[in-house]
């Protein structure tokens, strides 16, 4: 059985690189303030999931009835699906940018009409590594 955890007001996935090339990918939301809450969930969720288990987790894209796809963490017996409605083309361009084996599950919001992204502004995030 795989646990949701939806964001409430998200609907759009943003995706950034950071750094040399480790893409950065989470909601889209309109304040700071939201995008912390979310963050903290996230987090909370991911550690849930794969702290202190010392078993591998897997990262997959499962496509969703509507065609487009949810980012699932499968770990320790259960599985968590964190991000919805994610769309061919950010699905590739993630795939394209994932070479060093780590990503961060983040939160971005809107500030002075520029997208801003957690792990850069406030350090949230959840930093995966994924082995191939």
């Amino acid at each position: 059985m795989v646990e949701k955890y939806p964001v409430p007001g998200s609907g759009e996935i943003a995706l950034a690189l950071l750094g040399k090339d480790i893409p950065a990918m989470g909601p889209r939301l309109k304040t700071k303030r939201e995008a912390v809450s979310a963050a903290k969930k996230y987090i909370s969720a991911i550690e849930g999931l794969v702290k202190y288990t010392g078993r591998p987790y897997s990262v997959i894209f499962s496509r969703q009835p509507d065609g487009k796809y949810a980012l699932q963490i499968h770990g320790s017996g259960k599985s968590i699906e964190i991000l919805y409605n994610l769309d061919e083309v950010t699905v590739k361009r993630f795939q394209r940018r994932f070479k060093n084996k780590i990503f961060i599950i983040t939160c971005f919001f809107e500030e002075d009409d520029r997208l801003e992204c957690l792990a850069l502004t406030e350090g949230m995030g959840a930093v995966m590594y994924v082995p191939r």
